[in-house]
């Protein structure tokens, strides 16, 4: 699958953009090799306006925004949020009318990110974590130092706070924000040799003050950078999941005390597994319940791995072939949908018994082109809505809604 953004949950971070369904992030990759000194100040984007007929608005659109991944959540069927980077520039977006127009939001002075040559993620980069509609927050991470802008009334007013991070922390891995109060932000080392150290912060009084709470000298995995967090709406179950590359496995941590204590658990993956697993959905539910999605290679054959347990329970497994999945996220009803190119159709695939049965069709409205797309993000509002914006290979960006449950799709610009 390509890099998405199921964002539900909140986590992420782009170039040029516009972040699941599910969790920000399922997980946040970085290609930063070290720490990149920072080349100036980012000044507030200019507005964009992406117009409800796709043929007025799209030659603007393609023209205005370029992105080379595309992050997007939809908070509610009427209102969300598009960010990432133009040029060098982190800009985010606004939507308050069902994404048919975007305005773009006033921001704080931010560090510069060089994305051309880099790529997005890692050093300086700037990450947004969505709590809601008024709230949320960017990260940035330069010289052992996290910077935490926050804004409680949809960004007309920030707060900065800088937070001292341990030696070799270069980098903003997840966080995810709860109620307003609730808050954790997990940063790592760069990654060298595969080893990436985790640490991991919490705040109980809306970003106010921070505690390191856990670290991979403790509970959390020491290898790989591909992570993803979530915490359920108890604010104390929750799942952490690390991509190991160097040995092709998935390393899984629990906790029930809000993050400050983790214990490992275990998956069964398939044998032989020919590329690197990649996590394509992290969720942690009402009560205890826990659930993780992940797509192995093995051979020339793709498997879905649907994955559910309860806090300290082994976990089970329910398995599907796939041909070419593109996105996947939990509506907030539960049920999983996912979207897959299959022979050169776009096929919407959806589970409302969490993996275990999948119902598929064609998914009439997208077009065949989806499959080629450098970036595909997918977000639900809503049992019944659906947002999906996909860049083509000249990386200009195409929004699709669907209000029937995935049934058809209309492009919005």
């Amino acid at each position: 699958m390509r890099p998405s953004t199921l964002v539900r949950l909140g986590m992420a971070a782009v170039v040029v953009i516009l972040s699941g369904c599910g969790t920000d992030s399922p997980s946040h990759p970085h290609t930063s090799a070290g720490v990149r000194a920072p080349s100036g100040q980012a000044s507030v984007a200019t507005g964009v306006r992406l117009a409800s007929r796709a043929s007025a608005q799209v030659a603007t659109l393609a023209s205005s925004l370029r992105a080379i991944d595309v992050h997007m959540r939809m908070i509610t069927t009427r209102t969300g949020l598009l960010w990432g980077y133009r040029a060098n520039r982190f800009v985010m977006y606004e939507t308050a009318d069902g994404g048919h127009t975007w305005k773009s939001v006033p921001l704080p002075t931010l560090p510069t990110d060089d994305v051309s040559a880099y790529g997005p993620g890692g050093a300086h980069d700037v990450a947004a974590v969505i709590d809601s509609s008024t709230m949320w927050s960017l990260v940035s991470v330069s010289r052992q130092a996290a910077r935490v802008w926050i804004t409680k009334d949809a960004g007309r007013h920030w707060r900065e706070t800088t937070l001292a991070l341990p030696a070799g922390a270069i980098q903003f891995a997840a966080g995810q924000w709860m109620a307003g109060r609730l808050g954790w932000m997990l940063f790592e080392s760069a990654g060298y040799g595969g080893v990436a150290a985790k640490y991991l912060y919490r705040t109980e009084n809306g970003g106010n003050s921070w505690q390191l709470v856990a670290t991979s000298t403790g509970d959390l995995p020491h290898n790989g950078v591909r992570t993803a967090m979530s915490f359920a709406p108890n604010g104390k179950t929750g799942l952490m999941v690390v991509v190991d590359d160097l040995e092709k496995e998935v390393d899984v941590v629990e906790t029930n005390d809000g993050g400050l204590h983790w214990q490992p658990t275990s998956i069964s993956l398939p044998s032989g597994i020919t590329q690197p697993p990649s996590v394509e959905l992290v969720l942690a539910g009402p009560g205890e319940a826990l659930q993780l999605a992940i797509e192995v290679q093995v051979g020339s054959a793709s498997q879905l791995l649907v994955m559910n347990s309860s806090y300290g329970s082994n976990w089970d497994v329910a398995e599907i072939g796939v041909d070419n999945l593109e996105a996947m996220c939990a509506s907030p009803a539960g049920d999983l949908a996912a979207l897959e190119d299959k022979s050169g159709q776009q096929t919407w695939m959806v589970s409302p018994d969490s993996g275990q049965t999948w119902y598929t069709q064609t998914a009439v409205g997208l077009p065949a082109s989806v499959a080629d797309a450098a970036s595909v993000d997918l977000s639900s509002p809503s049992p019944n809505a659906f947002f999906l914006v996909a860049l083509d290979a000249r990386l200009s960006p195409t929004l699709y809604e669907s209000s029937d449950a995935g049934d058809t799709w209309q492009p919005l610009g």
